[in-house]
């Protein structure tokens, strides 16, 4: 039984109206009532419906356009229901969702997204290393400048080494004349001292 036949049959307008039981839309739109009932459990916010006397649902024009929307997105152009879904969410318009990808799809999606994050990982260590190797050269640095300034403070200390002596040196030939006088000045005094005796002696 084809859709034609099952829209031709009886008077499609009435019970568009008065509404359709599951059944109904199943043979209506040449589907199992199974799949309508899976259908309608998915997108039931999304499926416009009413409550006959006896509990069951019923679709009137809306429901039947809507189901015939899915029926189209479904089996035409091969989407989930989890993709309608989010199709009838943003109100059909502003988004139109790609089939759901191949496992093969997936993977590759996953091995891209890992060589990035190993690109970011060889990035960060190259920021890393350049880090370490600047502050290495400023140790080096460092080490330079404590060595440049004890050379300098050797070099001072044997600079004043010299500047001793040579002051130790000049001085000694003064000390040795300044002895040499002390000595005149002592012996002078011991020859006048005896020769002052000498006269109060032979005076006598």
């Amino acid at each position: 039984m084809n859709k034609g036949e099952n829209q031709g049959s009886g008077n499609p307008d009435l019970n568009l109206v008065e509404g359709f039981t599951v059944k109904e839309v199943a043979t209506y739109l040449d589907e199992t009532p199974n799949v309508i009932r899976n259908w309608f459990k998915e997108l039931r916010k999304y499926v416009p419906h009413e409550k006959s006397s006896n509990g069951y649902n019923i679709y009137k024009q809306e429901g039947i356009e809507r189901f015939k929307e899915i029926q189209s997105l479904h089996r035409e152009q091969n989407w989930s229901m989890k993709q309608i879904e989010y199709y009838f969410a943003t109100g059909g318009e502003s988004f139109r969702p790609e089939p759901e990808k191949t496992s093969g799809e997936l993977l590759a999606e996953e091995l891209r997204a890992l060589r990035q994050e190993i690109s970011a990982l060889r990035e960060d260590n190259k920021s890393i290393k350049k880090q370490l190797d600047h502050q290495d050269m400023r140790m080096d640095n460092q080490d330079n400048f404590h060595k440049t300034l004890i050379q300098r403070i050797e070099q001072v200390n044997i600079d004043r080494d010299k500047q001793l002596e040579t002051i130790r040196q000049l001085a000694t030939p003064a000390e040795s004349n300044n002895a040499d006088n002390q000595d005149t000045i002592q012996d002078k005094k011991q020859s006048d001292k005896k020769s002052f005796w000498s006269r109060l002696f032979g005076a006598q």
